[in-house]
This record gives structure tokens, C-alpha cells and sequence, in this order.
């Protein structure tokens, strides 16, 4: 009985560590960053955003990647730590459009938008929900509905659907484009 009394002692000795604690932290605090830049992008679209929630990505795979090897934490942290991170890393695929990024890599859509309102599901803000050419994008909310008929041409990533950017045509400039299509 002693020597499973040592033994669990041991374990939780090694996994309090200041390393296995430095890297808890690391992942905690990339994990709540990312959650909340994800849940802000809407109301603050500004290109920072973007690598805010990559980089928070990245580092949160990386610490649980390290978790994962290291044998300092116990089977169910590892499962529980990994099966939080892979779902965190489908449900916020940002990071995958970093190459896109730096070669500037953008999809470009443009049109009248077929669907044209304003949601807001969360608390943390609202957003403007477009549709142009069958693609859905989310723009901020400092656009007009007056717009609504007007021509759109917005540049995004390709996998997360990150607008990079978007111009709006005017009234004259919307009828000169549909007399062309």
C-alpha cells in the first residue's frame, strides 16, 4: 500500500513542475485568446485579429503537443488536452490560411449581394451577413442597409473566410458594372 502511496505521490510531483506548470499556462492562456478574439473579430474586423487568433492557435498545438510527449502529465490530461485542442483547431481554422496571408493569396467575390442582414448571435457583437456569388461572409456592421443594392468586391482568406478587405461600388458605378454582365 506504501508503494502506491510513493508512487502517486511521485507523479504528482512531476506534474507540478514549473515546466508542466509553464506549459498549463502557456496553453490556458492561448486557448482563452483565442476563444476571445474569435468571439470579437466581428465587432473589431481589423486585420491584427487575424493573427491574434492564428498565433493563439498555433501556440495552443504546440503546447499540447508538448504536453502530449511529455510524460510528466497523466494519460487523461494528455486525451482531454489533445481532444480540446483538436476541436479548438477545426472550429477556428485561421491558422491555415497563414500561407495565404503572406503570399496575399486572396479569394475575391463580386456582385450584388444576394442575402443582406445584420445578426448578432452573441453578446459580443454584431455582424453583417452577406452573400455574393454563393459564398457567405461576415462584414462589419458599418455598412449601410442603403447599400444593400449596391455592387460588392470583397477580398477574404480562403479557409476562414477572413475579410482582408472590401469595397463597396456606387450607385453609378453598380449600374455601369450590371449593363457589363
Amino acid at each position: 500500500m506504501d508503494d502506491i502511496d510513493k508512487e502517486q505521490s511521485a507523479k504528482r510531483e512531476k506534474s507540478s513542475s514549473p515546466l508542466s506548470k509553464l506549459i498549463k499556462r502557456i496553453w490556458y492562456v492561448s486557448l482563452a485568446m483565442g476563444a476571445g478574439a474569435t468571439m470579437l473579430q466581428d465587432k473589431f474586423p481589423f486585420k491584427e485579429m487575424f493573427w491574434i487568433i492564428s498565433i493563439s492557435s498555433l501556440i495552443l498545438a504546440f503546447s499540447c503537443a508538448v504536453l502530449l510527449f511529455k510524460k510528466d502529465f497523466a494519460l487523461v490530461e494528455r486525451i482531454l488536452y489533445s481532444i480540446a485542442t483538436i476541436v479548438l483547431l477545426f472550429m477556428n481554422p485561421h491558422w491555415l490560411d497563414i500561407p495565404a496571408y503572406l503570399t496575399n493569396d486572396h479569394r475575391v467575390v463580386e456582385g450584388v449581394p444576394m442575402e443582406f442582414e445584420y445578426r448578432s448571435p452573441y453578446k459580443a457583437g454584431s455582424y453583417l451577413h452577406v452573400k455574393v456569388q454563393n459564398k457567405e461572409l461576415k462584414l462589419p456592421t458599418s455598412v449601410l442597409e442603403s447599400h444593400s443594392d449596391r455592387w460588392f468586391v470583397i477580398h477574404y482568406l480562403p479557409n476562414s473566410k477572413f475579410i482582408m478587405d472590401y469595397k463597396i461600388l456606387t450607385k453609378q458605378e453598380t449600374e455601369e458594372k450590371m449593363k457589363k454582365e
